[in-house]
């Protein structure tokens, strides 16, 4: 019969090997249960592998030796002379079950130990203990996951505002630099401001400008000509008074002064166009009855673009004469600061919500 060999092991382990990770190695090698494996490194010696041949032994040996296990090869000593040894226990282990047979022999007496079987209410509580540890674990993870999500959001929603809030500064400054521009007046106007003033049922007002005349432009007898040809036109179609009839010499001052307000012949064009406007639809208006509001005198016509323009100047020059005051911090800037910072707290809650998930993760 040829000899075998047994693997002692008294608990013992190399330098810098770490315990926990041995135990669950040998647990894994041995296929046998951890809380068992903990019981193999109470100081005492044990047998971890018995029947075993000389080759077998020394692989055992020295796949117990990467595990930081110290253990030795000991010859297999027949049933006789292993009852005289003493402090003796040999381990058996069973696949896939918690039975463990241990066998120990004191003072040349042989005694047989089995382990029952795990009790199933401490089962049933290892259990229920892993499960609500595993529960207490999703919950929290769900919790964190819920909160970087609304940081999300959060964070979404304040940069949307931040946009708002800055294309509207952008507006209300860009609209500040337009409102001293000079808009066109146009016949298309002037009927329009007749309609609402119907709609009121209030007649238009007529105001006449008294000021002092100025001398006259050298090309005003031009554009007063081109004007007085239109308008003459018109008031011969509709049976209303001509220029010559209205006094032509003082509505050319009168208009001269308008015209002098704004930049060079820009209110004698504006009026030119008028009066264009006017003679095209002079047959409709030719047609109506002297009573119909509808029928458009071009006097009040001239008046109410002149008084138009001139509002339009003395607004524009009170704008510009306005006193400069010192700056102070608008309410977009104090909104868009608050936002910053608001975009600065959610940022850190980000970072500090993954690193903590992180850390669940890996532990």
């Amino acid at each position: 019969m040829s000899a075998t060999f047994k693997i002692v092991f008294n608990g013992q382990l190399y330098q810098n090997t770490d315990l926990t990770s041995a135990q669950e190695k040998l647990s894994q090698l041995l296929n046998i249960p951890h809380n068992i494996v903990v019981q193999l490194f109470d100081g005492k010696a044990y047998a971890l592998k018995k029947d075993l041949s000389s080759i077998d032994a020394v692989k055992t040996e020295s796949s117990l030796k990467k595990l930081g296990l110290i253990t030795k090869v000991e010859p297999q000593l027949s049933t006789a002379t292993s009852q005289s040894q003493n402090n003796q226990i040999a381990l058996n282990e069973h696949n896939k079950t918690t039975d463990k047979h241990i066998s120990e022999r004191t003072d040349g007496k042989s005694i047989s130990i089995q382990n029952k079987r795990l009790d199933t209410n401490e089962a049933s509580n290892t259990a229920a203990a892993i499960k609500q540890s595993y529960n207490k674990y999703k919950l929290l993870r769900n919790t964190l996951k819920s909160g970087l999500y609304f940081c999300y959001c959060a964070l979404c929603i304040i940069t949307i505002i931040g946009v708002g809030i800055s294309v509207n500064a952008l507006k209300n400054n860009l609209g500040t630099l337009n409102n001293t521009t000079t808009n066109n007046l146009s016949y298309q106007d002037y009927k329009q401001y007749l309609i609402d003033q119907n709609s009121r049922n209030q007649p238009t007002h007529k105001v006449t400008n008294e000021r002092t005349a100025t001398p006259t432009q050298q090309k005003s007898n031009e554009y007063f000509s081109r004007f007085s040809s239109l308008i003459n036109s018109y008031a011969q179609s509709t049976g209303q008074d001509d220029i010559k009839t209205m006094g032509g010499d003082k509505l050319q001052q009168h208009l001269q002064e308008i015209d002098d307000l704004g930049p060079k012949n820009e209110f004698w064009q504006q009026l030119i166009q008028l009066s264009k406007g006017l003679d095209n639809d002079k047959h409709e208006i030719g047609m109506l009855n002297n009573a119909d509001t509808a029928k458009v005198q071009w006097i009040n016509a001239v008046d109410w673009i002149s008084q138009s323009y001139i509002r339009q100047h003395q607004n524009s020059q009170t704008t510009n004469n306005s006193p400069v005051t010192t700056y102070e911090p608008s309410n977009p800037i104090l909104n868009l600061t608050l936002l910053i910072s608001m975009l600065s707290l959610f940022s850190l809650l980000v970072i500090a919500i993954k690193m903590k998930l992180r850390a669940i993760r890996h532990s």
